[in-house]
């Protein structure tokens, strides 16, 4: 049964139904757990959707999604030309996209080579009769091949030597069976030797390929089983392809390469042109692995909720690892023996700065207690690099960095009219536009600051463009746009002011920026709901 309902007022908390009131918030050292202990009855629970499971131990891994698209394989395609010349007397195969079998006749043609070629058999074959001498077998042998290797078949040859008549008209058969894909020739026309006259490929097997940009290159190699999915197929993920091809060079003017990947294909449901995604599992980490829903994140840190008790949580401190958009890794924090609240942390995050005035994640309450997940390594702690010099970053690079500004603009406008389909799109060009920039226009501690950037903003665009879930596609965001204000402060961009702007209500009350070209204020974090929620809390020049 679904719980009930319960309306509350303005202002008062969906867990409890009491009036809120403000309290002031507290940091540092807190000396007494119980005293961030957040008690709730059965029927509280279920008003906040509070759910609990005992922490599992598993492995998870990191998906990019390429865009693909299916083509013929080549390696199985037929071209059929003429083995003589004459005139095309009849078509049998007309159209383009017919099937056609293995010995299925195509065409009959009139030719005076094969016409004089029938005459010197049957002689051949009349002498070899008669005289009964070896040598004759041989003329009569050479005469039955230059036939075949005219193009006539064996019952073709036979019949000829059963009747003893010339065929004035010859019906050529396709050597193959596959799906025509051109028709060259016409009825009535004079072919030369070696004219094409079809072309045919099997579908059986069909070609897809993908766009690798330079980051994505290095999780994947040939011989490897990727995950397919064919737009507006039934089949989801339970297609693989296996990976034939990796061009080593990248394309003409972009830092693109292109990957080909093998699909079967029984009974051609697919065909070539339809559009297709890849995808490929990379970073894959084993321990103990949660819900997204189950993990608070904030700009300081990250914390779940620990039943303690009967209705009882504490909140623990958690370092994060790998992550999806339905798991995530925890590398630091937890053992694999707690009881976690899968759903409903953010709820219970907010009423203990609500009720008790303490942040979870900037108290520090359990840092003795921190323990390292199983078959996880601690990850060592990156040094802060110096920040780059504004006016020392090169004009291409700025250049360059304008463009990935442009396009989070079109993001950032997805998730002001709450489209998830667009913003997944927005977020594919966002990341192309990342690929473009060379980073060797940078070295020494600009060029490791932008690796920084670029790894962050990637890892959040990746989320938003793989899911369709707004919630998490605008948490993702959060991050982006973070990475983005910092790599257009450290680097500038040109002639692009850009307005940094605020929602204090965004991500449950955590507050979110964004970057804006506008002065205007349109918020991408509740869209129509709350369109003019925010305020500008900084210009870039």
């Amino acid at each position: 049964m679904h719980p009930q309902v319960v309306q509350t007022a303005p202002g008062t908390c969906p867990i409890c139904a009491m009036d809120l009131v403000p309290v002031t918030k507290t940091g540092g050292k807190v000396a007494d757990r119980s005293a961030v202990a957040i008690m709730l009855s059965e029927s509280q629970m279920q008003l906040a959707n509070v759910t609990v499971q005992p922490v599992s131990a598993g492995s998870i891994s990191n998906a990019t999604v390429l865009n693909a698209r299916l083509a013929a394989n080549q390696e199985q395609t037929e071209v059929i030309s003429s083995r003589v010349s004459g005139r095309i007397e009849r078509l049998v195969v007309k159209e383009s996209g017919q099937f056609v079998r293995k010995g299925q006749v195509l065409y009959e043609i009139y030719s005076e080579q094969l016409l004089t070629d029938q005459q010197e058999y049957l002689v051949a074959l009349q002498q070899e009769n008669e005289l009964k001498e070896p040598r004759y077998e041989q003329f009569r042998k050479a005469a039955e091949q230059k036939l075949r290797l005219s193009g006539m078949t064996p019952d073709q040859i036979r019949q000829l030597a059963r009747t003893r008549k010339v065929q004035l008209r010859i019906p050529f058969v396709a050597p193959a069976g596959g799906t025509v894909t051109e028709v060259a020739a016409s009825e009535g026309q004079y072919v030369s030797e070696g004219a094409l006259l079809y072309r045919l490929v099997n579908l059986g097997q069909l070609w897809v390929e993908a766009d690798l940009y330079a980051g994505e290159s290095n999780y994947i190699k040939v011989g490897d089983q990727v995950g397919v999915e064919v737009v507006g197929s039934e089949e989801r993920l339970n297609l693989t392809a296996r990976v034939a091809f990796i061009n080593p060079e990248y394309r003409t003017g972009s830092q693109v390469l292109t990957m080909r990947a093998l699909l079967a294909n029984p009974g051609g449901k697919f065909q070539p042109g339809q559009q297709a995604r890849v995808f490929i599992r990379h970073g894959i980490q084993r321990g103990v692995t949660l819900p997204t829903d189950a993990v608070v994140r904030a700009g300081d840190g990250a914390v779940v909720f620990i039943q303690t008790g009967t209705g009882t949580f504490q909140p623990r401190k958690v370092e994060i690892g790998t992550e999806t958009d339905q798991r995530v890794a925890i590398k630091k924090g937890l053992i694999g023996t707690e009881k976690v609240a899968m759903s409903g942390a953010y709820l219970l995050y907010s009423e203990m700065i609500l009720k008790k005035g303490i942040n979870p994640i900037t108290a520090k309450i359990d840092e003795e207690d921190v323990q390292t997940a199983p078959n996880q390594k601690k990850a060592p702690v990156a040094k802060q690099a110096a920040s780059p010099n504004v006016q020392q970053t090169p004009d291409a690079f700025k250049k360059q960095l304008t463009l990935v500004y442009e396009a989070s603009l079109k993001l950032t406008e997805a998730l002001i009219r709450s489209d998830a389909r667009q913003a997944q799109t927005a977020a594919g060009g966002a990341e192309k536009a990342i690929s473009s920039v060379d980073m060797n226009l940078l070295s020494g501690a600009t060029h490791q600051e932008w690796m920084k950037h670029e790894s962050t903003m990637n890892a959040a665009l990746k989320i938003i463009r793989t899911t369709n879930n707004l919630e998490k596609q605008r948490t993702a965001f959060a991050g982006f746009e973070d990475e983005l204000y910092h790599s257009v402060k450290a680097f500038g961009i040109t002639d692009k002011p850009a307005y940094r702007q605020y929602c204090p209500m965004a991500q449950n009350n955590k507050g979110g920026y964004w970057l804006s070209d506008q002065k205007i204020i349109r918020n991408p974090y509740f869209g129509e709901a709350m369109l003019s929620c925010g305020e500008t809390k900084e210009v870039i020049q």
